[in-house]
């Protein structure tokens, strides 16, 4: 059963939705602006996780790091099994779900106030009622941790997109070297492996792209990454995906 109340008509901005502080951590939801359009930003200890726009854009992707991901689609063509670790505003499974109609996606998310909270702000239940995803069996929504998930699961997927973070920090069992062995197992032959990852390319907070690279190395030969937002200088904080191959 969906529920399909939400407050996609109230733009008032600056206004918050909702805020409350859990094990995860401080969500806010507020209405505001990115790049000068209208959006409604999700944020969690004052990190922004997700955004969406409203009306006719709302299954539209918002940040940089999130259109990168669509780099993956044309490493892997013809790829149809996607999982998404990491779901909070659910703003790359919507667009997935809106635009390629032949794709299945799992998204794995751990708490269940994010799934809540992009039902009734994000526009999830707007994406069942137009495309009938979750009934139909195209997006699948797993409540559980992403390791207990690789554990017990024996399913194989043509793209795994690793965005699963606790406000600025990514998950730190599916970072490591036997979380990366787990995501490479459940990957189909020559299937595509996408992490975001916060950090720089440069200077003194440059060490989570040397950690990453060591360990995505261990378990795939073939590892590179590509900037999200190129104008961004080299020594400051940024999203990077890292594309491995199986």
């Amino acid at each position: 059963m969906f529920d399909f109340i939400n407050d996609k008509t109230d733009k008032t901005p600056g206004k918050v939705f909702f805020s409350v502080e859990d094990k995860y951590g401080k969500f806010v939801i507020r209405n505001g602006t990115y790049r000068g359009e209208e959006a409604r930003l999700y944020e969690v200890d004052g990190v922004r996780e997700s955004a969406s726009f409203f009306d006719e854009k709302k299954y539209d992707l918002v940040f940089d790091y999130a259109k990168s991901f669509l780099n993956l689609f044309d490493i892997m063509p013809g790829a149809r099994n996607i999982l998404m670790l990491g779901g909070a505003g659910f703003q790359f499974p919507k667009y997935v779900i809106s635009h390629y109609p032949e794709m299945i996606m799992d998204v794995v998310e751990i708490n269940p106030l994010a799934v809540r909270l992009a039902r009734k702000y994000f526009f999830l239940n707007d994406l069942e009622r137009d495309f009938r995803a979750e009934s139909e069996g195209r997006l699948n929504i797993v409540l559980a941790d992403g390791m207990d998930y690789f554990r017990t699961e024996d399913k194989k997927y043509d793209i795994i997109i690793n965005d699963a973070y606790h406000s600025n920090l990514p998950d730190q069992g599916l970072t490591s070297p036997e979380g990366t062995r787990l995501i490479k197992e459940h990957l189909s032959p020559g299937g595509v492996y996408g992490f975001n990852l916060i950090t720089s390319i440069a200077g003194k907070d440059s060490m989570p792209l040397m950690m990453t690279r060591n360990i995505l190395s261990y378990a795939f030969e073939d590892v590179s990454y590509i900037i999200c937002s190129p104008d961004v200088k080299p020594d400051v904080v940024q999203n990077l995906l890292f594309i491995s191959r199986a």
